[in-house]
């Protein structure tokens, strides 16, 4: 089982290895150039970790001696800033820094406290007068580089989940669009906020005026009233409504319409709003019962031709 901490990191790591592409990967070029620049070093670079503390990816100059720095144990560079100024006395006879004589490590950490890489700077030539304040200064630009690749990621994916999200609604907007029958939905307050393309084709509006105009304007005066307050009463109760009521068409016809809804919840079960369809009884009144059909047929005759 992957530790959480080693959750944290993969899916940080992540995200980080994905913006390193063109032109992200330039940028952090750039900086890691500029702290070449800052403690006049030829070997500065960024390693980027996974899970198991492995290395994914290296962003900087001179990645070349990352197998002989590590001689200086990851473990080591990720538990506290590492300072070798001269490896030829304060490393273990025979240790070979590939040429390298001085290096300096700072942790990258996330705000969460999450370790996700380390900052080396190395050297072909012993430093002795690095100071505790130069490594404190490395420590400060790490925290610095962390923040920005941090603030990128954040970003990425604030824009993946944006896009996520239009997808699904542009989906889902397809989908509703398909249905053979009018959809609407309405927010927790009643106002409508969507329409499927069946809808607008019964009602002949456009998505906006159904947002500014309530679709019970539609439904014939003298059972406007009723149809409302069942509306009101199932809002209020958090329920499905049914209700049927003569409904105008674009061509000013009315029509015998059943409407039923159905609340939606959001996980805190709270209401988020109502989703409710239109079925035309005349269309699909079937004949397993014609006495009943015939009946609602001439419900449905007595409006066909009236208009307000």
């Amino acid at each position: 089982m992957v530790a959480s901490s080693d959750q944290s990191r993969l899916a940080l790591s992540s995200y980080l290895h994905n913006i390193l592409d063109t032109p992200e990967h330039s940028d952090l070029r750039q900086l890691t150039a500029l702290v070449e620049h800052l403690f006049h070093v030829p070997v500065a670079y960024m390693a980027l970790l996974g899970t198991g503390e492995t290395v994914v990816v290296r962003v900087g100059n001179g990645t070349e001696y990352a197998p002989r720095l590590g001689a200086l144990q990851l473990d080591r560079l990720l538990a506290e800033p590492q300072l070798v100024r001269d490896s030829a006395s304060d490393l273990p006879p025979g240790t070979d820094l590939g040429g390298l004589r001085f290096a300096a490590s700072a942790l990258l950490r996330a705000t969460s406290g999450v370790q996700f890489g380390v900052l080396v700077i190395a050297d072909r030539i012993p430093r002795p007068g690095f100071s505790a304040d130069d490594l404190r200064a490395l420590v400060d630009l790490a925290s610095v580089l962390a923040g920005k690749m941090e603030l990128r990621m954040l970003a990425s994916i604030a824009l993946e989940a944006e896009l996520s999200l239009r997808e699904s609604k542009e989906n889902l907007s397809g989908i509703a669009d398909c249905a053979p029958v009018p959809l609407i939905y309405c927010g927790a307050d009643g106002a409508c906020t969507y329409v499927n393309q069946a809808w607008l084709d019964f009602s002949g509006r456009s998505l906006e005026q159904e947002r500014a105009r309530n679709w019970i304007s539609l439904i014939h005066a003298d059972y406007r009233k009723a149809v409302m307050e069942e509306c009101f009463r199932a809002f209020e109760a958090m329920r499905q409504f049914t209700a049927e009521a003569p409904m105008r068409r674009r061509d000013g016809q009315y029509r015998w319409i059943l409407s039923k809804g159905a609340p939606r919840f959001r996980k805190d079960g709270s209401l988020a709003g109502y989703v409710g369809c239109l079925i035309d009884i005349a269309e699909y009144c079937g004949s397993e019962d014609p006495q009943a059909c015939r009946a609602t047929r001439r419900r449905c005759d007595r409006f066909c031709t009236s208009t307000e």
